[in-house]
């Protein structure tokens, strides 16, 4: 949405507004990107996509990085603007001697007068025929890091750009990481007087993020899960260290990466029409790693019968059976569970304090971890909802069989029923032993049928006195305050008969304790669940959550672990030789001295490790030496490891230990 109401408004000025009636006025668009600078890159990548699918293929993204002056920002904007004419297909059939002309254009001949001569060229200057069949022409200038640049640098471009804009219909794009008052901060009055600003807000990252994950992962029809340890790890990532949607899915990606390399039996995680014949296909070391998984273990103890758990093992055509069997079983659950998680979450998105969460995402997480109905945080949220008035009710349980029908919707279309039944006894409701399509079938006409009695029900009460007027006036003899409070007490109290709404008010909410804690056990207690969820943590927690410190020792105490050479190899961690990288010889040199490093020792210690057979007057005089160890020490300070110490200018001060 965000992206078409700005492609939908900068196209309003390509086909409306005639750049003669600006009044050096220019068009901007000012996008909020929030701080969230990992995902920039894609955000734009698809803006100028979009735009160049609808609205004009002469696109220039300038950052900040490349145009340090005015002269630099006006020769890259203008040679993306040229050049972009040639992405787009040979509709207006231009001669060789054009496009020559167009190739021959170098990067510093590049002007805003060059600009409007090419401009004219290709859609003023032309015949009426050709005029029709060019009719995307708008020049599109995007900046997607707005506060990077110099703020007199863009003043100045501004105010080039509208004394063109009457001749040349160029548009602004700003990426505002901060807020609206940045660019207003930036540009003084007689600037911003020439821009026409309209922003838009793009929405937080952790939007994007519940966007991705329900839209995706958090599906039935994804084949590939994850457990609720890891995308609780996955999900803390990203709140707490990067706020990138990219990045996230870059880790997931690695998740998946890991759970399918590990052996043959991954391949069991695939859609349900594939089970059988990759069943077939697993050999008999596969099915004896199957057997060796953790929740094969609860399914023998189970079974009865001894003979059928003697065949579970010897006899590999029943294991491949029931192996079947289960897996399809296993996909029921999964379907259930999700519905179940996205109804739970329908159900809880108004009761206050949150106790679940506010998002599908939370609420998954808590669901996988644990048995979400034996929490105390449900049994809360059940009681809230036996509070709730009739019209609430109503209103949300339409909005929970929303949810159903399209779930129901992916999987077979959804009839409407006939006759809602009304009379049936609401109290002796059972559900299906089966989880999957008919679980949530029966759901749905148990819900239809409570939402006809709620609506129906009456609300009226009949009160019943314990305690008569009469009673309490009988004794008026003042004295005993003790007797006249229990009068008093006994007058006050009665007794409440539950209306219709109530009754069944309650019976609902039996009905949801006892749908939910069917259909929302956490996976691992499913039979064969590490087929389809990674729970393996330990081994991505190192490589997702990056520990850059150690890496830099290792990578400086034995280079061998990252560069794998045989000249790097060390006896000891603490040995040291000429051929390791001269930044690495430095680095062990400065960890055997104190807080206070003296140059000229340090740099006797690195030549007489580089040079051992020659005496101290030659390695002094050997300046490739000192070449050496003036760059390790340099490459040392910019990793943080030393700093020049003003107490004594021939030291440098240590500051890591």
């Amino acid at each position: 949405m965000l992206l078409n109401n700005m492609v939908n408004y900068i196209n309003s000025f390509s086909i409306n507004n005639d750049p003669e009636t600006c009044e050096n006025i220019i068009p901007s668009v000012t996008l909020l990107t929030g701080v969230n600078q990992p995902d920039h890159i894609s955000q734009f990548t698809a803006l100028i996509n979009k735009l160049r699918d609808e609205v004009t293929s002469h696109i220039a993204m300038v950052n900040s990085q490349d145009a340090p002056t005015v002269k630099h920002l006006v020769e890259n904007a203008v040679w993306q603007l040229i050049h972009g004419y040639e992405a787009v297909t040979d509709l207006e059939n231009e001669d060789s001697h054009d496009s020559n002309e167009i190739k021959k254009i170098k990067k510093n001949q590049c002007t805003m007068k060059v600009l409007l001569k090419w401009y004219n060229s290709k859609y003023v200057n032309v015949s009426p025929k050709k005029k029709k069949l060019t009719s995307k022409r708008s020049l599109v200038i995007v900046i997607p890091d707005f506060e990077s640049f110099n703020s007199n640098v863009l003043q100045d471009f501004v105010m080039i750009i509208s004394s063109y804009v009457s001749v040349l219909p160029i548009v602004f794009v700003f990426g505002v990481a901060t807020a609206v008052s940045a660019l207003h901060k930036s540009f003084p009055y007689h600037v911003s007087s020439k821009l026409l600003i309209k922003v838009f807000p793009s929405h937080s990252s952790p939007v994007y993020m519940n966007q991705v994950l329900e839209d995706i992962f958090l599906t039935y029809t994804s084949p590939f899960h994850l457990s609720g340890k890891a995308f609780e790890l996955l999900t803390d990532v990203f709140l707490f260290y990067d706020f990138s949607v990219t990045g996230l899915v870059q880790s997931i990606k690695y998740c998946m990466m890991e759970h399918y390399y590990g052996d043959n039996v991954k391949a069991l995680c695939n859609g349900r029409e594939n089970i059988e014949d990759i069943v077939k296909n697993l050999s008999t070391d596969d099915l004896e790693s199957i057997r060796q998984l953790m929740s094969f273990r609860p399914f023998l103890e189970a079974q009865l019968d001894c003979q059928t758990k003697i065949n579970l093992f010897e006899d590999d055509n029943f294991f491949r059976e029931v192996l079947c069997s289960e897996i399809n079983k296993l996909h029921d659950y999964m379907y259930t569970f999700y519905v179940c998680v996205r109804l739970l979450a329908a159900v809880l998105v108004d009761l206050p304090k949150n106790m679940l969460g506010k998002t599908v995402r939370e609420i998954y997480t808590k669901c996988a971890v644990e048995c979400v109905t034996d929490t105390q945080e449900f049994k809360e949220c059940m009681q809230l909802i036996n509070f709730q008035s009739q019209m609430k009710l109503v209103e949300n349980i339409k909005q929970i069989l929303k949810v159903i029908n399209t779930a129901l919707q992916v999987v077979s279309p959804v009839k409407p029923l006939r006759a809602t039944p009304t009379k049936n006894n609401l109290s002796n409701i059972q559900l299906n032993s089966d989880l999957g399509e008919n679980f949530v079938k029966t759901i749905r006409v148990h819900l239809l049928m409570f939402l006809r009695q709620i609506e129906n029900a009456s609300t009226e009460t009949n009160v019943i006195t314990s305690g008569t007027e009469n009673e309490v006036n009988s004794e008026n003899t003042p004295g005993n305050r003790y007797k006249l409070k229990e009068k008093l007490l006994k007058a006050t109290r009665v007794d409440k008969v539950q209306s219709e709404f109530e009754m069944v008010r309650t019976r609902f909410v039996s009905y949801l304790e006892e749908m939910f804690n069917k259909g929302l056990q956490p996976p691992h207690t499913q039979t064969f669940h590490e087929i389809f969820y990674f729970s393996d943590i330990s081994s991505v927690k190192k490589h997702i959550v990056g520990s850059p410190r150690g890496a830099l020792h290792t990578a400086l105490s034995n280079p061998t672990h990252y560069l794998q050479c045989s000249c790097c190899l060390l006896t000891s961690s603490e040995s040291a030789v000429d051929t390791l990288p001269d930044v690495c010889l430095a680095y062990k040199l400065h960890r055997e001295c104190g807080k206070h490093i003296n140059l000229f020792d340090w740099l006797q210690a690195f030549g007489a490790v580089l040079r051992p057979e020659d005496d101290d007057d030659q390695r002094q005089q050997d300046s490739s030496i000192h070449v050496r160890f003036t760059r390790a020490v340099a490459e040392l300070q910019f990793l943080g490891f030393i700093k020049s110490s003003k107490r004594k200018t021939d030291h440098v001060m240590r500051l890591t230990w």
